[in-house]
Order: structure tokens, then sequence, then C-alpha cells
């Protein structure tokens, strides 16, 4: 049995918008002669009607402000996850509820505390944010307990927060390490390269990935832990790119990069400028246009994908149900959804899910 058709479903066969669409079908503000006719020509050839949960969001009695706080670090990862942020915006703008965004340059905690701070004073429901600080967070200090908060990515899980989205950090180090004995075999000889070691999910990827080796791989020795600076983008870029270098140039016989965040392609452009291509592979995490040529040539093994625009629309739209009353947080994890890119995968894996919402 094919689904219901959606909202989307009607505007894309009307040639309108969502926004247009809400209005024919509720009613209420100005739509021209030509739209109207379209839009319901479309909901007849569809058969659409209203959700439940449409209609009770168009039927409170007062709207919400939901607080966005997100990092733009690396570029294109963080890019990605803003066009969740974009998606709910869309989504929940037609059924009153507000977004405001506040973005970072920066995983300094003063800089986020200052991106915060504007947002309260803008008169905000709820606040949806990455937190930076690890396990010495200050968020429970600085955000009123009247305001719920929800963590994206990263994760506190002694603090007062509402809800968590994000990937399983331990099984995805678990997961590294096998892709690592898969591409490589016994006797691994690994530098991980790791930034934020102070954030839950970096330790946690840590852990999964030393105790898979030590499980399945009794000669594999971890050479070294490097922490890389990611004060700014510039800075995370050159110290990856030189920390790995140097690490090529100490250990001789080492054979495997772990890089333990979105970093990857940065340590596959160190591998092959140093003549490492077939010696070292490396592995990691996230997709940029540069990891998948990385792959295709054999310096990158496999990173595993988290779908970050995934992540923020999900924790935007639970917590808008939560507001409306709609949702308790009886569960207050939700874990997304990972994918491994290989070059075999590479033809066929699908990054558009957000759109099939």
């Amino acid at each position: 049995m094919s689904s219901q058709p959606t909202i989307k479903d009607v505007a894309r066969l009307s040639g309108v918008s969502i926004g247009t669409v809400d209005r024919v079908v509720h009613n209420r503000g100005k739509v021209s002669a030509r739209n109207m006719q379209a839009v319901q020509s479309a909901i007849e050839a569809l058969g659409y009607r209203p959700s439940r949960i449409a209609r009770a969001l168009v039927n409170r009695k007062s709207s919400f402000k939901i607080g966005v706080c997100i990092s733009r670090v690396e570029s294109e990862f963080w890019a990605e996850a803003m066009s969740g942020v974009h998606f709910a915006r869309e989504k929940l703008l037609p059924f009153g509820v507000e977004l405001a965004v506040e973005t970072v340059s920066t995983y300094s905690f003063r800089d986020q505390k200052e991106a915060l701070l504007r947002l309260l004073s803008q008169g905000v429901n709820a606040l949806v944010l990455l937190p930076v600080q690890g396990r010495e967070s200050q968020l429970d200090e600085l955000i009123p307990p009247e305001i719920p908060y929800a963590t994206v990515i990263e994760d506190v899980p002694n603090s007062r927060r509402l809800f968590h989205v994000g990937p399983d950090d331990y099984a995805m180090g678990l997961l590294a390490g096998r892709l690592a004995l898969l591409y490589k075999g016994a006797g691994i000889r690994c530098v991980v390269l790791a930034a934020n070691q102070l954030f839950e999910g970096t330790q946690k990827r840590l852990a999964g990935f030393a105790d898979f080796l030590k499980r399945h791989d009794p000669t594999a020795k971890i050479l070294e832990v490097c922490d890389i600076p990611i004060e700014s983008e510039r800075i995370a870029y050159q110290s990856i790119y030189e920390i790995a270098e140097q690490q090529m140039q100490a250990h001789a016989d080492m054979n495997v990069f772990y890089v333990t965040n979105g970093l990857t392609q940065w340590a596959a452009a160190a591998v092959k400028n140093n003549r490492r291509v077939g010696s070292t592979l490396v592995f990691g995490y996230e997709r940029t246009e540069m990891t998948y040529t990385y792959i295709r040539e054999g310096i990158i093994g496999a990173t595993i994908w988290q779908g970050p625009a995934q992540q923020w629309y999900n924790a935007i739209n639970l917590m808008n149900e939560y507001l409306a009353g709609e949702r308790t947080m009886d569960e207050p994890i939700f874990t997304a959804e990972c994918r491994i890119l290989i070059e075999e995968s590479l033809p066929f894996v699908r990054f558009d899910s957000i759109s099939d919402m």
C-alpha cells in the first residue's frame, strides 16, 4: 500500500510553496486564483488530507520560538548540518513556529555562551545546540531551568538536557576498528588523530576503536593518540596535516591513521603528499568532495557518515512536538542512522533522506 500524500507532495504537483498550500488548506492569508486552483486540483488528484498532527499545529493557541545554536567550523560538515536547520524552518514556519539561529565559528564555550545569551534575550521557548565543553559543561548554569534544551551530535548525559539526538559513538568506534582490520589485516600499527578529545563522543569513539582491536587483533598497537587543535577551521586543517606528516616520519612501521572526526581528508592529503599511498590507509568519519576522491584513490579505506542534517532536523522537530504537548520525553536518547562509505558503495549511497520526510 502506498504512503499517504503529504503537503510537500501537493506543493510539488501544484508548483507552489508549502506555505501557499497551507494557506489554501486552512483558508488563511491571500492566495491568487491561479494558485488556489492549482492547489485544489493537486489535492483532488492526490487525495490529500491534512494529518492529525498538522491540524493540531494549526489550531495552537500560541506559537513557539526555538533557539538554535550551531557551529560553523569544518565548513562542509556544518553546511550539511545547516541544511537540516533550514529544512526544519521551512516545515514549521507555516504552523507559526519560529527558529532563531545563532552560529559560532569556533568550538569555544566563550563564543557559544555569547550566542546562547543572544538567543535567550530574544525570548526563545527552548534551545537546540551542540555542547562544546564535554563533561565539564556549564549549560545548566547558563540556561534557565524553565527553558528546555536538547543536544545534537555531542551529548552531556549528566546535565539537565531534555533529550539528545546523535550517533552511538562507541559503536562507531567499534565499526572503525572493524573496517581497519578488514582492510589492513592483523598487525595494525595505528596513529590516532583526535580532535575535541574532551567531547564525550570522541572519548567513546576512541574507546570503541581500542576495544575492538584489543579483542580481534591482539598484535595491534596504537602508537600514539595525537590531539588536534580545532579552535577554528584554518587551524584544524593545518594542524592535522602537519601532525600527520610528523607521525609518518616518527613511525616508519605505521599502517593506519584513525581520525576521530570529519578531518579525515586532510590526513589523507598528508599520506598522498608524503608518498605513503599503499602503505598507510586512513579511516575516519563524514563525507566531503575530497573524501570521495581519496576513497577512489585507495588512500581512505572507508569513512562513516552520520547524516548531520537529519540529526538537526529531527532534534528541532522533536523539540517542537514537546513544546506543543504532543510528545513526552520518556526516552531521552534518539540514535542517528550512520552509513559506511567505501569505494563500492559510492555510486548508490543516497544522502537526500531529509527531502523524503
